[in-house]
């Protein structure tokens, strides 16, 4: 992962700067020029290859890319800086991103030190005017996508478990409802049993944080589960080498389903996987 620091970024914008006034080829920027902006030339290259701020022209000199110049042109050093961040998140997609759906104190506390001087230095660790708000919204919602796809890929994982649970016990491919709409309610479609052809829904829901972890069903899924004639949901516990299932029936469900009360309706509830530590046990092979 590469290491954004000020004196990082300011090589690299000194790198555009030089690179408009004189095209150079890769070796004679490394060998020529052993530095940059202060810092080795290799490092200021090195970052300008990874936020994609390079191209090569025909007679294979290095030339600024249409990224670069967006750095290059831009109006003062903290309008270059915050230029410099938005390539970075979206070319590296850093591990402290996701505290930005936390807000902008949960990142300033929790990323790289010469990330956070970045930050000061961009004008977008103080006074909250309309741009610094759209940075860090724009922000948040990165990794708010970035979190949708990770929780899409450990539900993913949980319905090919499904898949492969399903065709053992009754020696039918179950359908992976799920792959072609995320509207019917249920996940996946199965068979009773092998000598048994009535329909069985699914509704899969998995975690990694073994008994830690907690489904979330919302009220569509449940009205759509009471109005199939067979419903189950399986619950898979990601956390171990070997994962593990649980069959929940309607019934051993129903007990944590909330209720309408007064003006109010409920849209969604969070069952712990802990309420059903006594089902789990090993998927069929």
């Amino acid at each position: 992962m590469l290491l954004l620091s000020p004196g990082l970024a300011q090589a690299g914008i000194a790198l555009l700067d030089l690179l408009q006034r004189r095209p150079l080829s890769v070796p004679e920027l490394l060998s020529g020029l052993p530095k940059v902006g202060g810092m080795s030339s290799t490092a200021a290259f090195s970052l300008a290859e990874a936020m994609a701020w390079l191209d090569i022209n025909e007679a294979g000199q290095l030339q600024v890319s249409a990224a670069g110049l967006k750095v290059h042109s831009a109006d003062c050093y903290e309008a270059a800086l915050r230029c410099i961040l938005f390539h970075y998140v979206e070319t590296q997609r850093p591990d402290w991103l996701q505290n930005a759906v936390y807000g902008r104190s949960r990142v300033l506390n929790f990323c790289p030190v010469g990330i956070r001087q970045v930050f000061v230095e961009a004008g977008l660790a103080g006074a909250p005017d309309d741009e610094v708000v759209n940075f860090w919204d724009w922000l948040a919602g990165i990794a708010r996508g970035l979190q949708n796809d990770h929780l899409l890929a450990i539900g993913r994982e949980g319905e090919r478990l499904t898949l492969a649970h399903e065709e053992a016990r009754t020696g039918t491919p179950a359908r992976w409802i799920a792959i072609e709409s995320n509207q019917d309610g249920y996940d996946v479609l199965s068979i009773r049993a092998a000598d048994d052809r009535a329909f069985l829904s699914i509704e899969v829901k998995a975690s990694q944080g073994g008994m830690g972890g907690a489904l979330h069903l919302t009220r569509h899924e449940w009205e759509i589960a009471l109005d199939r004639p067979l419903h189950v949901f399986h619950l898979w516990d990601l956390s171990c080498a070997l994962p593990r299932l649980a069959t929940v029936t309607m019934d051993e469900m129903a007990v944590h389903i909330p209720t309408d009360a007064g003006a109010g309706g409920w849209e969604g509830v969070e069952v712990p996987f802990k309420a059903f530590e006594s089902l789990f046990g090993p998927a069929l092979p």
